[in-house]
């Protein structure tokens, strides 16, 4: 991004407004728990990001780049331990290759990359959350 925000950049307006904000946490406590919750919603801002350019990405017109985006999102998700998103898009990017065969992509994008912003938003779910999450899925999708 090279937008400027009041003579300066966005990402250097950025770096000051959260060293700022980690200074004044440092002197209350606590920072530690901050970091983390901080580190968190940085990597659900690029998995989120990743799952709109993979929104705006046809799966009819380009099913390879569509199939590298979404495995883009799977590996994302398993090097920062989103493992539900990570399970999601491993079954995802399974039900595409048998649309490759059969059809019925719009269907199938609509109801994963529903579930998949769910997933992303949510702290942390477990299994069985996400077992529920592609059960919800496989009843929407064509035989």
């Amino acid at each position: 991004m090279t937008g400027v925000f009041r003579g300066r950049t966005v990402f250097s307006h950025f770096i000051n407004h959260v060293g700022a904000h980690l200074s004044a946490r440092n002197r209350h406590g606590g920072i530690a728990m901050d970091m983390d919750h901080d580190r968190q919603m940085l990597i659900r801002a690029e998995l989120s990001d990743l799952l709109e350019v993979l929104r705006l990405t046809s799966f009819d017109t380009s099913p390879l780049q569509f199939l590298v985006r979404l495995e883009a999102i799977r590996q994302t998700a398993i090097a920062h331990h989103f493992s539900a998103v990570a399970e999601i898009a491993s079954v995802f990017e399974a039900s595409m290759e048998r649309v490759l065969q059969s059809g019925g992509a719009d269907s199938v994008v609509s109801s994963f990359t529903g579930i998949l912003g769910d997933a992303i938003g949510c702290s942390q779910l477990s299994p069985a959350v996400t077992q529920s999450l592609l059960a919800s899925v496989a009843i929407r999708l064509p035989n």
